[in-house]
């Protein structure tokens, strides 16, 4: 999903000459309204810096996707397969063009949570021979299926497909959401 763009310095600079009496708080909270989730303390780290251009940087659910998939070769044994092994598929990205950021950012939570639901499903019977013999390995695939589902879920929050756990527990905290 390279079509999921991260804020840039630059992008917050422009935000940030264009609001009068300008602060970290106000841009985040700017480009995050504009569907560009941001946090405040990045903003005020890339004012420190003098608006410096960063390396490029992937979005947290490509990031997530990228780990899970390299991860996944411990149980598919092909490294360069990695999940396209257990789905079968390979993606296009044509019918991604058209579109806007929130639905870019749903479909991407959604094809992580058929990521991890993949692996999910190969994982168990393999589980008692990667802990014995891999146990290194096995842990790295664990840590990066928590990290898809946490990208998963913050994806799906902030596209306005749901709302988040804890909305949800302030509602009723006995009710349990599946």
């Amino acid at each position: 999903m390279s079509l999921l763009k991260p804020v840039t310095p630059e992008e917050a600079k422009r935000v940030w000459v264009s609001i009068p009496n300008p602060s970290a708080r106000r841009v985040a909270k700017a480009l995050t309204q504009s569907g560009r989730r941001v946090h405040h303390s990045t903003i005020a780290r890339w004012r420190a810096q003098d608006w410096r251009p960063v390396a490029d940087s992937l979005h947290p659910l490509d990031a997530a996707r990228q780990a899970l998939d390299v991860a996944a070769g411990l149980l598919t044994g092909d490294p360069v397969a990695g999940l396209k092994v257990l789905s079968g598929e390979d993606s296009s990205q044509q019918e991604l063009e058209g579109l806007s950021n929130r639905e870019l950012l749903r479909e991407a939570s959604r094809e992580m949570l058929i990521a991890i639901r993949l692996v999910s499903h190969v994982l168990p019977s393999q589980l008692p021979y990667l802990f014995a013999t891999k146990t290194m390995e096995t842990a790295t695939l664990l840590n990066a299926l928590t990290g898809g589902l946490r990208a998963a879920v913050d994806g799906l929050v902030q596209s306005g497909a749901g709302r988040s756990c804890r909305e949800r527990s302030a509602i009723n905290p006995t009710t349990i959401h599946l």
